[in-house]
């Protein structure tokens, strides 16, 4: 297989999260997120967790005690020079995304909506 990047968000993903509490505040591990992730990289998929987290040794040593597999954090390093900052994925995994798959604006608008007054 080709790399296939997944590109996985931390707080609200790979851990649980109730509003910023530092740094070095990380919430309990999902176990579920988890279990997927080592099951994909196990499929051959490369794996990069992209959040607004500081790659600190903190979260790296969270993320080896909790077994998550990665290949980078907050890193485009797989992408072909001359290309932008954000990390080329097959697939994202967020807490705070929406999908656009051709949908009506008024569906869309109604998506985004949710996730905004969600996050208030």
């Amino acid at each position: 297989m080709a790399d296939k990047w997944l590109c996985f968000d931390f707080d609200g993903v790979i851990a649980s999260y109730d509003g910023w509490k530092g740094f070095d505040v990380l919430g309990e591990p999902n176990l579920e997120v988890i279990k997927a992730m080592q099951t994909l990289n196990n499929k051959g998929y490369r794996i990069t967790i992209f959040t607004t987290r500081m790659d600190t040794p903190v979260l790296r040593k969270w993320l080896y005690d909790n077994l998550v597999p990665y290949d980078s954090v907050n890193s485009n390093s797989h992408n072909p020079t001359h290309t932008s900052q954000k990390p080329i994925y097959h697939a994202v995994i967020d807490d705070r995304a929406v999908c656009y798959d051709g949908q009506p604006s008024d569906y869309l608008i109604h998506e985004i909506l949710k996730l905004v007054d969600k996050a208030i």
